[in-house]
């Protein structure tokens, strides 16, 4: 059980990006039906969050220390491309009071941060179980 705590932490975070990047915590959403600038943003937090969601699904059956550690350090680096994701490497609306400013981008910031020091455990974690293998 104390093996699997941190790949399903890591599946709960990303199930709450892919959920939230569609729902509550996703870009602005325009009355006339046309997309606003941060639409793209939106859609690449949910192809994050699906690969750390996948991610996660096979820390989860997987075995192996070294190959769990791979994984984990895979998710760390998707959790790091993701807090750049929002603002840094797809445009935002231009007003601060926007949905996308004032509820998508601090939200997806928290949410990968915290996988990324889940990861960081993670890694942590299957380097002590494979050190103890060796002697």
């Amino acid at each position: 059980m104390k093996k699997n705590i941190f790949c399903g932490i890591l599946l709960v975070l990303a199930a709450v990006i892919v959920i939230g990047s569609v729902t509550v915590l996703g870009p602005c959403i325009h009355e006339d039906g046309s997309e606003a600038p941060c639409t793209s943003a939106g859609r690449a937090v949910l192809c994050v969050g699906c690969v750390l969601a996948a991610l996660a699904v096979l820390i989860l059956f997987i075995r192996k220390p070294s190959v769990r550690m791979i994984l984990f350090f895979s998710s760390l680096c998707a959790a790091a491309a993701g807090i750049a994701l929002p603002g840094t490497i797809f445009p935002l609306c231009r007003m601060d009071t926007m949905h996308c400013r004032a509820v998508m981008k601090p939200a997806m910031i928290i949410l990968f941060a915290s996988e990324l020091i889940v990861s960081v455990c993670g890694i942590i974690v299957e380097r002590n179980k494979i050190r103890r293998e060796k002697v």
